[in-house]
């Protein structure tokens, strides 16, 4: 079974999702939720498999969900919106789909036959060694000590090397996984960083902090991750 919950804030919208999953026999409901406050707790209660999640909440938005969910749990994400200016952001973090209101059964269908397919694709892959880079033809194979950081960008990662960078197909997520190595920290939603490159580091506002990096590029990490880079760094939490 799919374990699912439903984040919307408009009460017919979920009640008609609600319909139109019932029709998939392989679909639990757990519960249905209109803010991020409420959304978070059920998160935190039932650990689904599958989170159906509106971009627009009542005091927040679906982002704010994950940001704060990063690290302790990793729904599959379907965002469901009126705004197709989000994609791009929404395919950045992994998103398993995006369907626009109004959406048909069939459109529907196609989003939950995806699902199914990366939930049985999450089989832990073996960690890599060195990171293939297609090039004029070719595939260089990059060592991984030759990676300062990883920022994904518009549906691909770029890849930065010193001066250089590469363009790979992939998700952060999913390399994330295979670099299995504490040499590589998660700073931000679309960011991982090799911990040893950092060199300087300012404490902004809200929690934040801007990374200076052996290469002279600097990186910005989200406030989700402040504890967690606090923590690889050696500073107080």
């Amino acid at each position: 079974m799919i374990r699912t919950l439903i984040v919307d804030d408009e009460p017919p919208a979920r009640r008609r999702l609600q319909r139109m999953l019932a029709r998939h026999d392989d679909v639990q409901l757990l519960a249905g939720c209109g803010s991020p406050g409420t959304a978070l707790a059920a998160l935190d209660r039932h650990r689904p498999d599958l989170v159906f999640l509106d971009v627009r909440l009542s005091g927040g938005d679906g982002f704010d969900v994950l940001d704060a969910i990063w690290g302790r749990h990793d729904p599959a994400v379907v965002f469901v919106t009126a705004f197709s200016r989000h994609a791009v952001r929404a395919f950045e973090i992994d998103a398993v789909d995006y369907l626009l209101k109004p959406y048909g059964q069939d459109r529907l269908d196609l989003a939950l036959a995806r699902v199914r397919d990366q939930l049985a694709r999450r089989a832990p892959a073996p960690a890599l060694n060195r990171l293939p880079v297609e090039a004029g033809g070719r595939i260089r194979l990059l060592d991984l000590d030759a990676i300062d950081y990883v920022r994904a960008e518009d549906g691909y990662l770029r890849v930065h090397t010193g001066a250089r960078s590469h363009l790979i197909r992939g998700t952060l997520a999913k390399l994330e996984e295979r670099l299995g190595s504490a040499a590589f920290l998660r700073v931000h939603r679309s960011v991982i960083v090799r911990v040893d490159r950092i060199r300087e580091l300012e404490i902004l506002a809200h929690g934040e902090m801007r990374m200076i990096l052996s290469s002279g590029d600097t990186v910005i990490s989200g406030r989700a991750y402040r504890d967690q880079v606090r923590a690889a760094l050696g500073l107080p939490t």
